[in-house]
């Protein structure tokens, strides 16, 4: 069980998004991709320079330790004026697997340029521009922060609008998805959800869930069907 305290804890998320290309505010003949809908109602753009970037996937020419990442991008973060949370990862897009650098939390397009440019100058090489988009199964090794804010509910410290809740195990994430699209089709709000693993005094398999004007018994409730539906797998076969 997760404990009741705030924590802090290494691991990963799971999550489907479609991912588009940015074409400018970029290093020159390097791949970097935007999030077009982090969540649901959340819109994304992919032009107007004057806009806040969605997340920013910058692609790396081989894999690197998340390790060696959060070293680095410490060290960036000292010497750049600009505000910025980084993370790794890789993503599948059409059976494809890339290696991404992901950066959150920008105030502008103009400071991707720079932060590839740092990057780029303490050895990390960048993938060539392709022609490379759309829905992608994205993995995400992070630092979660999180604290109880009710009976088996946590929310995420620095952002109100992110929870998670335990389950038992770690569902194939296409029956994840049906399990998702039944619960999601017989509710009356809108909620985005993904699965992770947190590293505590053991592993947790948790479900992140997204969503605005959430109250803890709506929470609950999305907790106890997702319960419901892992412990009997054949449901929705009916």
């Amino acid at each position: 069980m997760m404990p009741d305290l705030v924590e802090y804890a290494a691991g990963t998320i799971t999550k489907e998004e479609e991912l588009v290309r940015i074409e400018h505010s970029v290093m020159p003949g390097t791949l970097v991709l935007e999030s077009s809908h982090p969540y649901p109602g959340y819109h994304g753009t992919n032009v107007p320079e004057t806009m806040i970037p969605n997340d920013i996937y910058l692609v790396t020419r081989a894999r690197h330790e998340g390790e060696e990442i959060l070293r680095k991008a410490r060290k960036i973060k000292t010497v750049l004026r600009d505000k910025f949370e980084a993370s790794y990862g890789q993503a599948e897009i059409d059976s494809r697997k890339y290696h991404f650098i992901r950066i959150k939390n920008l105030d502008c397009f103009e400071c991707i340029d720079r932060i590839q440019k740092a990057f780029e100058a303490e050895g990390i090489e960048f993938c060539k521009k392709r022609n490379v988009e759309g829905q992608a199964l994205i993995r995400i090794q992070r630092v979660f922060s999180f604290k109880k804010i009710a009976d088996h509910i946590f929310v995420n410290i620095h952002n109100p609008l992110v929870y998670y809740f335990e389950i038992p195990c770690k569902p194939d994430w296409e029956f994840f998805k049906k399990i998702t699209y039944y619960i999601r089709s017989n509710v009356n709000y809108s909620f985005d959800a993904a699965l992770g693993v947190i590293y505590l005094d053991e592993l947790h398999d948790i479900v992140r869930i997204f969503g605005r004007d959430l109250a803890a018994e709506q929470l609950d409730f999305i907790r106890e069907k997702y319960l419901y539906e892992l412990e009997h797998p054949d449901h929705l076969e009916c």
